[in-house]
């Protein structure tokens, strides 16, 4: 999913196993990304601090790379649940730009393991976030666990994913009127005005009849 962004983040090599960095392959993106694994939730100074004093040189010494360089903090959760208890700790993380910019992505393991499911029957996730009936599911119930739930924090989480474009024919908006009348048996109704509108000075004549029937009211 990453290294198939626009950016065509390439991993570069890194001196710990739960910190990876990844650097835009395309020249005309000079972006920057760094995923760290983590069973719990630092304060912002203590990340900053913990990711200054590993990244490697080559990338310290980039004009770019402190600017440019967003942080994913991969962190598992129980369950859903218990969200609540760590949102002031994510809302602290991610509210605070000083040196990188920060998002924090939560996950459950019955989240991880559904999406792997999907993934696996041969699906893309891109297809995934756009099912309206997985979109239905999810608004009933936000805090069921599902491959859908994960997959859309993905794309909230890693700023250069773009949720792709669904095209539809709409639905043209005088039909869709007309339809609505004749529901509401108002056809004649808004056919009467509208022959009064097109005669003399039927505009008048109208709006004086609404005028009055608001006031009666």
């Amino acid at each position: 999913m990453i290294k198939g962004s626009p950016c065509q983040f390439q991993q570069l090599k890194a001196p710990l196993e739960e910190l990876i960095f990844y650097k835009a392959a395309q020249l005309s993106f000079q972006r920057f990304l760094v995923i760290l694994d983590s069973d719990k939730l630092s304060t912002p100074s203590e990340l900053n601090e913990y990711i200054q004093s590993n990244t490697p040189n080559s990338l310290l010494e980039t004009p770019t790379f402190a600017k440019n360089t967003d942080l994913v903090i991969l962190f598992q959760l129980d369950s859903l649940a218990k969200l609540q208890q760590y949102e002031y700790k994510i809302f602290d993380i991610e509210e605070n730009a000083y040196s990188l910019k920060k998002h924090v992505l939560y996950y459950t393991e019955a989240e991880s393991k559904a999406l792997k499911q999907y993934l696996d029957s041969g699906k893309s996730i891109e297809t995934l976030v756009t099912e309206p009936e997985s979109f239905n599911h999810y608004k009933q119930d936000p805090f069921k666990e599902s491959a859908f739930s994960l997959a859309c924090r993905l794309y909230i989480k890693f700023p250069f994913l773009a949720v792709p474009a669904k095209e539809e024919i709409l639905t043209n908006a005088n039909q869709l009127a007309e339809q609505f009348l004749s529901e509401q048996q108002l056809s004649d109704f808004y056919n009467s005005i509208e022959r009064q509108l097109t005669v003399g000075n039927g505009y008048q004549v109208v709006m004086e009849a609404l005028i009055n029937e608001q006031m009666a009211d």
